[in-house]
């Protein structure tokens, strides 16, 4: 499976850390297939500064919907609000 990457600044400061701390809560809670820290595996050639994985924030939407509230908890948000602002995202790109 493949993926069509994109690079694209975030509008506000809300929306970058909003993202930032969904990808490390999903580090945690869904961790990779290969074994290997998620981490280690995005910066194998060059380490990670200021980018956010995208692929990554948008398996929120697989999670279970208690580990949905759970994380949205964590975020101070709902599942509802996370997901509406992935998809705002996500829509600027198309």
């Amino acid at each position: 499976m493949g993926t069509i990457g994109a690079f694209i600044p975030y509008d506000n400061k809300e929306e970058l850390e909003l993202t930032q701390h969904l990808e490390i809560i999903l580090r945690t809670e869904k961790p990779p297939l290969c074994g290997r820290e998620h981490i280690f595996f995005r910066s194998y050639y060059h380490p990670v500064q200021n980018v956010v994985d995208g692929d990554l924030c948008e398996q929120f939407s697989s999670l279970p919907y208690d580990a949905q509230t759970k994380i949205a908890n964590d975020l101070e948000r709902t599942p509802e609000d996370i997901l509406r602002k992935l998809e705002d995202i996500r829509n600027k790109i198309l």
